[in-house]
């Protein structure tokens, strides 16, 4: 089996169990009770290494105890071992964070990132827009270096996404070896606004 194959491989593979946890936790159904859920991240664009879902979730005014409500309904499902909260409205972020971690069939841990936030947050949309960019731009052989780069880290020293994403669509990168030297001339925006 190709180094190639196996990679978009497991990222399929990845992909769909990812979308069987969105089903089995609701995550859609039970966000849309308290505003607008947006999947964003890897799984909208089949670019997934790790076991991680992000969600956004867009409402007029964001209230923590409304949130709470719902992480409450997920701490109940039978595999959610753990729920972590940050209220980082006054950090550049300006919402409400929680954190699901769900043990699926096969024993793999899936840490879920749900923000809440105001419909007219200043980012607003920007992951939307990076994802819907991406599921239309990438080439196969983008996503081959993607999913190569972010095999070779380490899961200590995990860089972002999107960093990976500007770096092969915007800065050529092909490699491990060559996303590292990149990242050293061009580092991380605190907020990333590049969209391909």
């Amino acid at each position: 089996m190709s180094r190639d194959y196996e990679l978009l491989h497991k990222a399929a593979k990845l992909q769909e169990r990812g979308w069987e946890v969105v089903r089995r936790l609701g995550l859609l159904e039970r966000w849309g009770q308290v505003g607008k859920p947006v999947l964003v991240g890897s799984l909208r664009f089949g670019l997934m290494c790790q076991p991680n879902l992000d969600m956004e979730i867009y409402t007029e005014t964001p209230l923590v105890a409304e949130g709470f409500s719902i992480v409450s309904e997920l701490a109940q499902v039978p595999g959610v071992v753990q729920v972590q909260y940050l209220n980082a409205l006054d950090t550049p972020d300006q919402g409400f964070y929680w954190r699901v971690d769900y043990q699926d069939e096969q024993g793999d841990i899936w840490d879920i990132d749900n923000w809440l936030v105001a419909h007219d947050h200043p980012n607003a949309g920007l992951a939307d827009g990076l994802a819907k960019a991406l599921e239309a731009k990438l080439t196969t052989e983008q996503r081959l270096a993607v999913l190569s780069i972010k095999s070779a880290q380490e899961s200590t020293d995990k860089a972002r996404g999107v960093d990976i994403y500007k770096a092969v669509m915007a800065g050529g990168v092909s490699t491990p070896e060559e996303f590292l030297r990149w990242q050293q001339a061009n580092p991380p925006q605190e907020i990333e606004l590049w969209q391909p």
